[in-house]
């Protein structure tokens, strides 16, 4: 099982339907299958089936602002479920919202 923690800026607010028809449209894959989506206020947990070698899942997913913010983001990780040391990390960003 692959795990990818998306980091939600502080704002802001995850538009969940986009994960949510990426889940069905992955729903018979063998691989790269999105089986559980789980939300917090500051991040998004994937739970992927497993992906082979070299696989590439591309995500889009939307965020809305709340209000005119300055923020920075959360990092985002991706991580094996059984091997949390065999990971990846995508360093904060910087946004800013105005009227």
């Amino acid at each position: 099982m692959v795990m990818v923690d998306l980091g939600i800026p502080p704002g802001f607010e995850l538009l969940s339907e986009d994960l949510q028809d990426y889940s069905e449209k992955t729903a018979g894959n063998q691989g790269g299958r999105l089986e559980k989506l789980s939300l917090t206020a500051t991040q998004a947990i994937l739970y992927f089936d497993a992906l082979t070698p070299h696989q590439t899942v591309t995500l889009h997913y939307r965020l809305r602002a709340k209000y005119p913010i300055h923020a920075q983001t959360f990092q985002s990780r991706v991580y094996e479920y059984y091997n949390p040391d065999m990971n990846a990390i995508a360093l904060p960003v910087e946004l800013e919202v105005s009227k």
